[in-house]
């Protein structure tokens, strides 16, 4: 996997401070309250052309503090957002994607360093799959054998529902969210697919190939589970409700589905649980779900019941 930094974990940076009007129109007060103390009565008086004099000067130096902040921002990569992303971005000769947001761009450019030379680490591999398209969500890289390199795609291809199995439409509706055409559905790329030849002419030309190296591009091998579980309850509870937020917190744990990442019990049931819950029973999967090279797995059903017990 890649060795990009957590950009999430990273404290605020110092040089972006709090703003508050009040306060900046307090320090000018004070401040102009010790070199005239005389003035003191004057300044407690809201109606003062004074006071307000003084307002407009606090309210200007808010506004420009919020710029130094703004621009302090648009130089951080996990701040920098538009068009200033896209400055950034341009360090590394990466381009923004058409329909790429700045989430996805800011991935990119975290690994674009490893674009400066042939691929060749994992990262840069990833990085030039990631480029080829906005469809492809997920890369991962190993080498299976020496002097072969395996690039797995996880990518998203459009396709009419009627020709789409229910399997493949749940494990598209897991990974990538219900499509915006309603006669459509997203399923995950097939090796025959025009986005897996595109991304293996990419990592095949000759600058970006090392001698000696083959490349084999493939695509993600997902791995469906069915979840099925029973949800504990005092008695008195909505239990519709309960169902429903439960259902909601499986399915945030479900997009969070990445490649080598096992789905344990313990994960699901910890999602399971919530405010009026006292227990949960799980029936399936009877074990935990372990994901290698390639692999992933994939919430694409959930049955939840319940049962309400007194304590």
């Amino acid at each position: 996997m890649s060795s990009a930094a957590d950009l999430s974990t990273l404290p605020p940076p110092a040089v972006v401070e709090p703003l508050g009007f009040d306060a900046v129109l307090a320090s000018i007060k004070a401040d102009l309250t010790a070199r005239l103390p005389e003035i003191a009565p004057v300044l407690a008086l809201e109606s003062e052309p004074l006071v307000k004099l003084l307002e407009v000067a606090a309210w200007r130096e808010t506004v420009l503090r919020a710029r130094v902040n703004d621009a302090s921002r648009a130089v951080m990569l996990p701040w920098a957002t538009g068009a200033d992303l896209d400055n950034l971005a341009a360090r590394y000769d990466i381009v923004r994607l058409p329909g790429e947001d700045d989430d996805r761009l800011r991935r990119r450019v975290l690994i674009g360093y490893h674009a400066l030379s042939a691929a060749g680490s994992a990262a840069s591999w990833r990085l030039r799959a990631l480029s080829v398209s906005t469809d492809i969500r997920q890369v991962d890289v190993w080498a299976d054998r020496p002097g072969r390199v395996k690039v797995c795609l996880l990518a998203r291809v459009s396709d009419d529902a009627r020709d789409v199995t229910a399997q493949d439409a749940a494990v598209g509706r897991s990974l990538f969210g219900a499509h915006p055409d309603a006669s459509r559905c997203w399923r995950a790329a097939r090796a025959g697919d025009p986005i897996v030849a595109q991304v293996a002419a990419a990592l095949l030309a000759e600058d970006v190939r090392p001698l000696s190296v083959d490349v084999d591009v493939t695509v993600a091998q997902a791995l469906p589970v069915a979840v099925s579980a029973r949800l504990i309850h005092p008695p008195g509870m909505d239990a519709a409700q309960l169902v429903a937020q439960a259902r909601q917190r499986l399915e945030t744990l479900a997009g969070r589905s990445a490649y080598r990442v096992d789905l344990t019990r313990a994960a699901m049931v910890a999602a399971l649980m919530g405010d009026g819950i006292r227990d949960v029973i799980m029936t399936s999967p009877a074990e935990d779900v372990a994901a290698g090279p390639g692999e992933l797995p994939v919430i694409t059903a959930i049955d939840l019941t319940t049962e309400a017990r007194h304590d």
